[in-house]
């Protein structure tokens, strides 16, 4: 269970670096989140330097990721989630957690401030992942796979190889078909 926590809070730490880095540099919201990052770098790491060191990078970060495509953005988040994992898997086992859960709580305020403005797209690290704050329309094609999960209203969509149909699937937006 620990181990899920810890790579849970390293991909929300990836994707949140992205996604701030890419939408809110030089806010109050980048600011505190990047601050608290470098800080928690430095606690995790038991290393002071760890946190200037940290807070350059995020600066890199943001600028690498001004005009960047998706592949850049999601170098970046795979980056960051190295970065993450690296730190809670050298940390003692008894703090562990608490960084996990910090990391997660850092991740999820910024997410919140940034889209309390209005729908943003987020692309996850980890292979066609995505994480979105707006409509999504998830469609595959050939013989692989493709699912979603909607967890603030916790449907499930999903084909593996030629399976036809998703699971509850939404009633269609006034206007659709």
């Amino acid at each position: 269970m620990l181990a899920e926590a810890v790579t849970a809070a390293a991909a929300a730490g990836g994707i949140a670096v992205v996604e701030g880095a890419a939408s809110a540099a030089g806010t109050q919201a980048w600011e505190s989140f990047r601050t608290r990052v470098a800080g928690w770098f430095g606690r995790g790491s038991g290393n002071a330097e760890l946190e200037r060191v940290t807070l350059e990078r995020l600066d890199r970060t943001a600028a690498e990721l001004d005009g960047a495509d998706e592949a850049g953005q999601t170098r970046q988040a795979d980056r960051w989630e190295d970065r993450f994992a690296d730190v809670l898997e050298a940390a003692p086992e008894e703090l562990r957690a608490e960084l996990a859960q910090q990391l997660k709580t850092f991740s999820d305020e910024l997410r919140a401030e940034l889209n309390s403005g209005g729908g943003t797209t987020i692309t996850s690290s980890g292979a066609g992942s995505l994480i979105a704050t707006d409509k999504v329309d998830v469609k595959g094609s050939g013989s692989g796979s493709t699912a979603a999960v909607i967890n603030n209203t916790n449907h499930y969509y999903g084909t593996t190889g030629s399976a036809p149909a998703p699971v509850n699937p939404p009633a269609p937006e006034p206007g659709q078909a």
